[in-house]
């Protein structure tokens, strides 16, 4: 790039990565967290038994978070047509996002590289809806051993949508 008589040699690197406008986010771990903050599901997507831990972890911590943003009175009042809290926080490569029903059903999505808040948004809004058809089921079978949301449907679906997402992003 020439300024005046002088001359300037972009890197190799121009955009850098910040300023870049695809997105590369893979989602690592899915939970859905009841109202007294115990887990109904999670999964893992990755990375090995490690991974899962550091997972779990993250998903754990990211609970003050919501709640702070809960009781902070900002989100999650009956007229509050927007559920979605956002991102919580970032850790290492991975970002944490939020989203809390009228009920205090918390859904958490971590997240490794970087995402669009809007896609996100959406992404935990089809989540909600999962949800909702298999609370709403009377006829769903829970998986042997396991309690809260563990059904072999819900499973399915959760871990076909985050293929999706993977795959699509």
């Amino acid at each position: 790039i020439g300024f005046g008589n002088h001359d300037l040699e972009l890197p190799s690197s121009w955009p850098p990565v910040a300023m870049a406008t695809s997105f590369n986010g893979v989602i690592r771990a899915v939970a859905v967290i009841g109202k007294e903050n115990q887990p109904l599901f999670l999964e893992t997507f990755g990375e090995g038994k490690e991974g899962q831990l550091k997972f779990h972890y993250h998903i754990h911590t990211s609970l003050d978070i919501v709640e702070e943003k809960v009781s902070s009175g900002r989100k999650v009042y009956p007229t509050t047509k927007d559920l979605y809290l956002g991102q919580l926080y970032t850790v290492e490569d991975y970002n944490l996002f939020g989203y809390c029903t009228n009920t205090k059903i918390k859904f958490v999505v971590l997240i490794q590289g970087t995402q669009a808040n809007t896609v996100i948004r959406s992404w935990l809004r089809d989540l909600h809806d999962l949800y909702i058809i298999a609370t709403s089921n009377p006829f769903t079978e829970l998986m042997p051993n396991k309690s809260g949301l563990h059904t072999s449907s819900f499973k399915g679906k959760i871990k076909t949508r985050v293929q999706e997402f993977n795959n699509r992003h």
